[in-house]
């Protein structure tokens, strides 16, 4: 199968490790890892990325507007997003959704919820070995 890139964005250091952790172990992906919404930028204009997850609280450009300009920019637009973030109310789900997520993750999940939440754009990619359901 070809390798599958998935760019995780978030400004917390320790949390990207975790969860590049996981979608190694879990799927066998290749993970890189942004920070800022500047080098998911430059990340994303020099490798091929099959599926986003991204934080929506960062510095200097959120998560929302970083998505807006994916899907603006024509060589990306067509990327799943998965935004993962502590603020998951409804109208938070909402933006997220209009600014171009194709799916939304309340931050703290666990490794199934994560699972479940990228299984769609992942199936059929990548081998799976079967999380469960008490990580």
């Amino acid at each position: 199968m070809q390798e599958f890139n998935v760019l995780l964005v978030d400004d917390e250091e320790p949390y990207c490790g975790i969860i590049a952790d996981v979608l190694i172990w879990a799927y066998n992906l290749n993970v890189l890892i942004a920070h800022s919404a500047s080098e998911a930028q430059s990340l994303l204009n020099n490798n091929e990325i099959h599926l986003i997850l991204l934080d929506v609280m960062m510095p200097e450009m959120d998560g929302l507007s970083l998505a807006r300009w994916i899907r603006s920019e024509p060589d990306h637009s067509g990327i799943p997003i998965v935004v993962i973030s502590a603020k998951a109310s409804p109208t938070d789900r909402k933006l997220a959704i209009k600014a171009g997520a194709n799916g939304f993750l309340a931050k703290p999940f666990s490794s199934k919820e994560l699972q479940v939440a990228i299984h769609p754009y992942i199936l059929g990619k990548v081998k799976t070995r079967n999380i469960s359901q008490g990580h």
